[in-house]
């Protein structure tokens, strides 16, 4: 048994876009699996793994040794939290699959592979709101910004005016963080230790009649932001995971007598350029090739004309299914996935067969069994291809 798999983004992805994944499994010899999928993975201080998001390969079933490529999609909502290398805030991508334990029928084997993925956003740091000025006074101190965002690289001009002052400082300040709270703990993750503001840039005089200091935003600094991702999920209700970072600029004055300095912060937003849009479709069409999609996915089967139900026999729960390839091509990697539909709202648990080849003419039996009295059967046929055919069939058919 092998499996290995590729994105075709070329290992990145924006925000609200989609993350390709091309997936192969090559069976040796004739298999059983109890599930395979992807998951979206990342590690927070205080787990060991948080699911993202995932997306079926496939559901138990059995297959005939061969091999087997599918593609799948995973959307990357608007929500998830961007990579952030500086602290540790990164993901991959996991392919897993079960397989029933060979000895001990209690326990499954799993095998998995994994790849980085940095997941990226078009308009960090894009100015959303208004600039203003800023003027504060504190026991004679006066401060005045003409505005109060600033892109990285950029000089801050600070006016400042004071009576019985020996010392003007101004630092600029960055709170940085990761945001982990657990419900469960009914506290925030102890392993995310509280740092204190680190400071970028600090600029002092003694000169009092200046009137102004000069502070430069580092050419790296981080854009203010806040992202919070919740768990939508029941096992992870409760969980929350993101980062932030929050700037600002702190002024002390040093009083001609006395001891106690003046101190207050200035809170300023620092944004960065938005992200270029024509690299953005560079990024989004890098690494399309022929494994990707085709134009058969999303097509009805009428057009597609690729296999057609030939009969249907009931015993009971059980249902013999007679599918027959009536395009003029042989399929390879094939699958076969049988549901019931009940009430004509939900579906039963579903079977699943795999074919290596799947000869042009040729007809396959497969038997779904369930206990629940099932109005339609629901077939969806997928293939090496990348073609995704569904069908559903009333049991009661008239096929003749």
């Amino acid at each position: 048994m092998k499996i290995e798999f590729k994105d075709l983004n070329n290992g990145s992805v924006f925000l609200g876009d989609k993350l390709i994944i091309s997936s192969k499994f090559i069976f040796e010899e004739d298999s059983s699996i109890m599930w395979s999928g992807l998951q979206l993975i990342t590690n927070p201080p205080c787990a060991k793994e948080l699911q993202i998001a995932k997306a079926e390969i496939f559901s138990k079933g059995n297959f005939e040794s061969g091999e087997y490529v599918r593609n799948r999609t995973i959307l990357i909502k608007n929500n998830v939290v961007p990579t952030i290398k500086n602290r540790n805030l990164e993901y991959h991508i996991k392919l897993i699959m079960r397989q029933p334990h060979p000895i001990n029928p209690d326990d499954d084997l799993l095998i998995n592979r994994t790849q980085k993925i940095e997941i990226r956003s078009k308009v960090q740091g894009i100015q959303t709101k208004k600039s203003n000025p800023i003027s504060f006074s504190l026991s004679g101190l006066n401060i005045n910004l003409s505005k109060d965002i600033f892109k990285p690289g950029e000089t801050i001009k600070v006016n400042f005016s004071g009576e019985e002052l020996k010392e003007i400082e101004i630092r600029l300040l960055q709170e940085a963080n990761l945001i982990c709270y657990c419900d469960a703990y009914g506290q925030t993750c102890r392993k995310v230790e509280k740092l204190p503001p680190a400071i970028a840039g600090d600029a002092k005089t003694t000169n009092i009649e200046k009137r102004f200091l000069f502070l430069k935003i580092p050419e790296i600094a981080e854009p203010s932001h806040r992202y919070v991702w919740e768990a939508q999920e029941k096992e992870q209700w409760g969980f929350k995971y993101g980062d932030y970072t929050r700037w600002s600029l702190k002024v002390i004055g040093k009083p001609l007598t006395g001891r106690d300095k003046m101190k207050f912060d200035v809170p300023i937003t620092v944004v960065s350029k938005p992200v270029d849009e024509a690299k953005i479709g560079a990024d989004l069409f890098a690494g399309q090739h022929s494994g990707a999609p085709t134009l058969f996915e999303g097509l009805s089967s009428k057009l597609q004309k690729v296999f057609k139900i030939i009969s249907i026999e009931s015993d009971m729960h059980k249902y013999i299914v007679k599918i027959k390839n009536i395009s003029s091509d042989n399929l390879n990697g094939v699958t076969v996935k049988l549901s019931g539909l009940l009430e004509g709202l939900f579906e039963t648990s579903p079977t699943l067969e795999g074919f290596s080849e799947w000869i042009s003419g040729e007809e396959k039996e497969i038997m779904y069994e369930t206990k629940q009295n099932v109005s339609s059967l629901i077939t969806i046929l997928e293939d090496n291809q990348q073609r995704n055919i569904r069908l559903q069939t009333s049991v009661s058919s008239d096929f003749f």
